[in-house]
């Protein structure tokens, strides 16, 4: 028996499985399936290969199905249209399924809380005519927590297409989901389109290129875009160039701009977590609030959520749901009777222990968050004041000044400093920073067991975790 977790959002699929525990190919070569279809004369295109003609064929496109699931009609837009949303979710996971199903015999599903029982059963029904054998679900935000958090309100957000979502988590001996709240039409879907205008315009305005013009370079922009947003993450500026007939053209995008526009979006975030604030705590209470990969790679996200008051924010990796769901199974199945498809709503959730001898794994696994920044074998303490790193005498006992010869290094270059749970990087000096070997400039989290190196030359840091007890 053969385990393998899938994570269910209609953004993107995702799946895990293997051993060790591996992301798994599901649509081609990618990692991720997102929810559109397009009829076609010989069947509905499903995944990436839809949405890479979504503006191509706009009027006959659908990307509801995932997020609307039922067995209502609907509207006939072409001979070969499918019946309904059920017909479509099918074909798509019939296609995810023809390609893990060398990965594993058995299948347990994170999904999304505003799933009904209805919705699962039609899951269910399908899994079952594709003899897909799936034996269990669990919901995706409790499969997605990794570790507790003492003393604080636990929140997991994310995005769909259509929708926004904000989860409660009851922490205990278990971790319940308790409470949820939506919004609709507020998801990627309607972010995207909005940020491919302001683009367009802006190619309009600068060179009088106007990419809607085409349905191939409309296509193109959307395309793009997640390359756009994975670079203004990290950046506060960006030079975006698309061939136009026989020319080039180019605009200078910038981070700022992308975070005005999603700031509708984002105060409504703001509003729901502080209604269930509200609702399940009270305004002193602390927070934690996990962000999915699909949050935390929009630009300005986490800078919105540092206005809360005591909040942790904890970005999760692609993919923690389809790994989380994976090792709730092992948890919980052997308590069942294996008989039927599985329900799990709440997970074994015990507090780090303290006091962990560091030499097992298991003490090391208590205690990694990243504590000291390590340069020519000095750690450095990471703290909430920042730490400066450049090429002037030291001001403070625990600045980093770099005496190499180099070039493009400022008197100033970068400072790190704990915000909260998290460690920023701000990059001051104008060659900016590799993390990574990816170049780097405004604010980025940075993450244990990162490299950094600083303009030109070869002096390197890297963040590590010190224990408490020598090895």
């Amino acid at each position: 028996m053969t385990i393998i977790g899938l994570e269910v959002n209609d953004s993107g699929i995702v799946a895990a499985g293997g051993d060790p525990v591996r992301l798994l190919d599901l649509d081609g070569q990618l990692r991720e399936s997102p929810g559109f279809a397009l009829p076609r004369k010989k069947g509905l295109l499903v995944g990436k290969a839809a949405e890479s003609k979504a503006h191509l064929f706009p009027r006959e496109i659908l990307n509801h199905f995932w997020d609307q699931l039922n067995i209502e009609p609907l509207e006939q837009t072409g001979r070969h249209s499918p019946q309904n949303h059920a017909e479509i979710a099918y074909h798509h996971l019939s296609a995810i399924w023809q390609q893990l199903q060398s990965h594993g015999d058995e299948i347990v599903m994170a999904v999304p809380s505003f799933f009904d029982r209805q919705q699962l059963g039609l899951i269910l029904g399908i899994s079952q005519e594709l003899e897909m054998p799936v034996k269990g679900f669990v919901p995706l935000s409790m499969a997605a927590s990794a570790d507790p958090c003492p003393g604080k309100m636990l929140m997991f957000l994310d995005i769909h297409l259509h929708r926004i979502e904000v989860i409660y988590l009851e922490q205990g001996d278990h971790l319940t989901v308790r409470d949820s709240a939506t919004t609709a039409d507020k998801g990627l879907h309607h972010l995207h389109r909005g940020l491919v205008e302001i683009i367009a315009q802006q190619f309009v305005r600068l060179t009088r290129y106007d990419p809607f013009h085409q349905a191939a370079s409309e296509q193109e922009l959307y395309d793009r875009l997640p390359g756009i947003l994975s670079h203004l993450q990290l950046n506060s500026s960006m030079i975006f160039e698309i061939a136009g007939g026989t020319s080039p053209y180019s605009i200078t995008l910038q981070r700022d701009e992308i975070i005005q526009h999603a700031a509708p979006l984002y105060s409504e975030v703001l509003r729901l977590i502080k209604r269930m604030q509200n609702k399940r705590g009270t305004d002193q209470t602390p927070l934690a609030v996990q962000l999915s990969h699909r949050m935390a790679r929009l630009p300005g996200c986490q800078e919105m959520l540092a206005k809360l008051d005591d909040v942790n924010i904890i970005e999760l990796d692609r993919g923690a749901a389809a790994r989380g769901a994976l090792q709730i199974w092992h948890e919980l199945a052997a308590r069942g009777n294996n008989q039927g498809t599985s329900f799990f709503t709440s997970r074994p959730w015990q507090p780090r222990q303290q006091n962990a001898d560091p030499r097992t794994p298991a003490g090391r696994a208590a205690d990694t968050r990243t504590t000291h920044l390590l340069y020519r074998s000095i750690a450095y303490p990471i703290t909430d004041k920042p730490l400066i790193i450049g090429s002037t005498p030291k001001a403070e006992q625990n600045d980093i000044t770099i005496t190499a010869e180099t070039t493009g290094l400022s008197i100033k270059h970068c400072t790190i400093k704990r915000q909260n749970e998290s460690v920023i990087l701000e990059v001051l000096g104008e060659t900016g920073v590799f993390v990574d070997e990816q170049r780097v400039n405004g604010r980025i989290t940075l993450k244990l067991g990162q490299d950094i190196r600083i303009g030109e030359h070869d002096e390197r840091f890297c963040l590590i975790v010190c224990l408490n007890q020598p090895i």
